[in-house]
């Protein structure tokens, strides 16, 4: 039987194994083949072509032939050459650069559809508060107290977005949540501040105070809830003040249910504040001190770095807050201080900050795209200012079907009267959401200052002349808005903007 097996075997193995004569089999290791080498330096470049047209200094593809096991001796020998540097520097000179396309990555922009428009509904649904406070609020000092109570919480509360997205980004939520559970309470007491600043220099009845105030904690509250995500939250907050203001509008604002309108708008900040502090106060870890080694400092909430650089978004909150107020306060003298179309534009414009939102995220998704499909910078910078021309365009024909759309809304609900007049205020409007737009755009690649100057000086420039109404404003929001868009397309032409 063991003859049968060993005649089936190869004679080397057979051997190997023992003749049949009773001598134990001895233990034997199979050698396997190597394949073959390349004969030529050809070859070579073939059976490393990737790493030869990927490479960017021979180098690389040195390396690459040591870890395969080549060494300066058996390079010598085979190919004729001194040493495994210069076969490389040969293999380089030899095959053309083509470096293989990266491994897609996954979108880090890809978000909902709906939440940028949810957002734009979150912004413009308290607008029907202020329609519905219109009826209500009367008396000295009314303007005077809604421009404070808006301008000092839109400071604020962007400086509290500003901090709260900033631990988010570090990967902190606890920390995120107690910065701004600090932040809300730092900014009620701030507009509560403002307000007391301004019924010193303004005799103003306490309703009108408490709505002020009532204002500020909401945008604060409004904030917090944003920052986290909790919009759910924020709508339930916002309902019983928006269904409570339309009934109140739609029933023509009788007299005998203003104390419920006043009711019924009270407890939308009350539960905005409410569900903010309860979001950021949620888990353990904001209940209990944390355990720290004997000697040791806790670690600080803020430090004074992280406050000066909220101080950009704060000053931007202010210096956009008040373009946007201006012509509200200044009023139209030929129309008996009533500005109809800042009221026309104001809905809509709170309404398409949804649609920047949605722009940004489309903006920011195909310049990313485009940076790993170009090689060549010109051409990513030209692309990259066509695709901001693109947003901006897209930007600017939502905003003009929202304000058709709330227009003739309005106008057959007998809410306001449309006239050809207000066409110009509108404009002015739209000129200065683009540039609100373009700043926002900005702000997200990191450049906050540029954007804060050009606003601030647009802002100066139109209080100083004031007296040229509607076209000074015209005058001064177009320019704002060719000055912003040609330095995005400058900054955002670079990319090394786009590289984070």
């Amino acid at each position: 039987m063991s003859a049968s097996i060993s005649s089936a075997l190869p004679p080397s193995v057979a051997s190997l194994n023992g003749n049949g004569n009773g001598h134990k089999p001895q233990r034997t290791a199979v050698l396997r083949a190597e394949p073959p080498k390349p004969r030529d330096v050809e070859e070579l470049c073939e059976k490393f072509s990737e790493v030869c047209e990927s490479a960017v200094h021979p180098l690389q593809i040195a390396g690459a032939l040591e870890f395969d096991g080549w060494s300066d001796q058996a390079v010598r020998k085979r190919y004729g050459v001194s040493d495994v540097f210069t076969l490389a520097e040969e293999m380089y000179r030899r095959v053309p650069r083509r470096p293989a396309e990266p491994a897609p990555q996954p979108d880090a922009w890809q978000v909902s559809k709906w939440r940028p428009a949810l957002h734009g509904l979150l912004y413009g649904m308290p607008t029907v508060c202020f329609a519905a406070a219109a009826g209500v609020l009367v008396g000295r000092g009314v303007l005077s107290v809604m421009i404070v109570a808006l301008l000092s919480s839109w400071a604020l509360s962007q400086a509290l977005a500003y901090l709260g997205y900033m631990r988010l980004g570090q990967g902190v939520p606890v920390q995120a949540q107690r910065v701004l559970l600090a932040g809300l309470g730092a900014g009620i007491v701030g507009v509560l501040v403002a307000m007391d600043l301004v019924s010193v220099a303004i005799p103003v009845y306490k309703p009108v105070f408490i709505f002020g105030l009532g204002l500020g904690s909401y945008m604060l509250g409004a904030t917090v809830l944003l920052v986290l995500g909790a919009e759910a939250l924020l709508f339930a907050a916002l309902a019983p003040g928006v269904v409570g203001a339309t009934a109140f509008l739609l029933l023509g604002r009788p007299a005998h249910l203003e104390h419920v309108a006043w009711a019924v708008l009270a407890a939308t900040p009350l539960l905005a504040l409410g569900l903010a502090v309860a979001r950021t106060s949620r888990g353990a870890e904001l209940r209990h001190r944390p355990i720290r080694r004997p000697g040791t400092k806790a670690p600080r909430l803020l430090t004074m770095a992280d406050v000066r650089s909220a101080l950009p978004s704060a000053g931007w909150g202010l210096v956009a807050g008040g373009l946007l107020v201006f012509p509200v306060a200044v009023g139209m003298p030929s129309h008996g201080g009533v500005n109809t179309g800042a009221l026309i534009a104001s809905l809509p414009l709170a309404l398409s900050m949804g649609a920047a939102e949605w722009m940004l995220v489309w903006f920011r998704r195909h310049t990313q795209r485009l940076l790993r499909r170009t090689r060549k910078l010109g051409t990513f910078a030209t692309r990259t200012r066509l695709m901001l021309i693109a947003a901006l365009l897209q930007y600017l024909s939502v905003t003009v079907l929202l304000i058709a759309a709330v227009t003739m809304i309005a106008g057959k609900s007998g809410l306001i009267q449309p006239h050809w007049s207000a066409v110009p205020q509108v404009a002015a409007y739209l000129a200065l959401g683009c540039s609100m737009f373009v700043s926002l755009l900005l702000q997200g690649f990191g450049s906050r200052i540029f954007p804060l100057a050009a606003c601030a000086t647009a802002l100066a420039l139109e209080i100083m002349y004031r007296h040229l109404w509607v076209l000074g404003q015209i005058v001064i929001c177009t320019t704002l808005l060719a000055v912003l868009t040609v330095y995005a397309a400058v900054a955002l032409g670079s990319a090394a903007r786009h590289a984070c």
